[in-house]
């Protein structure tokens, strides 16, 4: 049975009380046949969902471990193609954003990449490098397609931002948790957490707010539970123990914890 699509299952867990941890891949045509089995390991540990990471050349949001895998995925000629073939593969065991840069998806052509994605089974897009004031084409693209397309907030964005953000975004808003890159350093004060968390709750109620960029433990959920956020993505952890091995049951092992602390709002 497919999943349901990634804006269902996070608002329905945010009904519920059921905080949401999405797990983060970087894709690597090396990597092609150990995706659906880590994908059923995620969905095993209790997963919410999966972000696949499609590798691009000047990965402006991440840390040093993704660029490496981006790096390395890019020299193992990772291809379109590629994402494609893995989204069936995957989306079968949990719902699936894509998260890439917007050349990419330009290079492909805007409406042939949202439907292309779609078709493969993917159910939301994110891309870091794509301002709110140029993303009008792209919301209709996705709207289209059925995609939501995720906006992004950060701790530079003032309540008004994300009121914006809130209104247009689709699925989840994105939420930055610190200044910098992926895996690099801690959150940002619990209580620009919190303001920023209530800023996007007041303009949208039911709109779910996932923190990334410093959740690397699962004890930091407590803190994502403190903010009022409604989950996280998890991404360098999990690419540091791909990096040594692929195997399945290590990272169903390493998200367990996890997806216990996120069983509901911890605090």
């Amino acid at each position: 049975m497919t999943p349901e699509p990634i804006a269902e299952c996070l608002a329905r867990r945010k009904t519920e009380g059921r905080a949401s941890v999405l797990v983060y891949f970087m894709l690597d045509a090396r990597r092609r046949g150990a995706m659906g089995p880590l994908a059923r390991a995620c969905r095993s540990a209790g997963v919410a969902g999966l972000e696949l990471g499609f590798p691009f050349s000047d990965p402006v949001a991440d840390g040093p471990v993704l660029q490496r895998a981006a790096s390395r995925a890019l020299q193992h000629g990772t291809r379109w193609e590629d994402l494609l073939r893995v989204l069936e593969v995957v989306s079968r065991e949990l719902p699936v954003a894509v998260m890439t840069y917007a050349n990419p998806v330009w290079h492909r052509g805007l409406v042939p990449a949202m439907a292309e994605i779609a078709e493969a089974g993917g159910s939301g897009l994110i891309v870091p490098d794509l301002p709110l004031e140029e993303s009008g084409a792209w919301r209709k693209a996705a709207r289209d397609a059925g995609i939501s397309l995720v906006q992004m907030g950060s701790p530079a964005s003032t309540p008004s931002r994300l009121r914006r953000l809130a209104e247009v975004s689709s699925g989840f808003l994105y939420l930055v948790s610190r200044y910098g890159t992926t895996g690099t350093g801690p959150a940002s004060d619990a209580e620009s957490l919190r303001r920023q968390v209530a800023s996007v709750h007041a303009a949208r109620p039911d709109l779910p707010v996932l923190l990334g960029f410093g959740v690397r433990r699962a004890s930091d959920l407590r803190s994502v539970g403190r903010s009022g956020a409604d989950g996280a993505v998890v991404g360098t952890a999990i690419e540091e123990r791909l990096a040594r091995s692929l195997d399945p049951a290590g990272i169903q092992h390493f998200l367990r914890p996890w997806t216990g602390v996120a069983h509901g709002h911890p605090g």
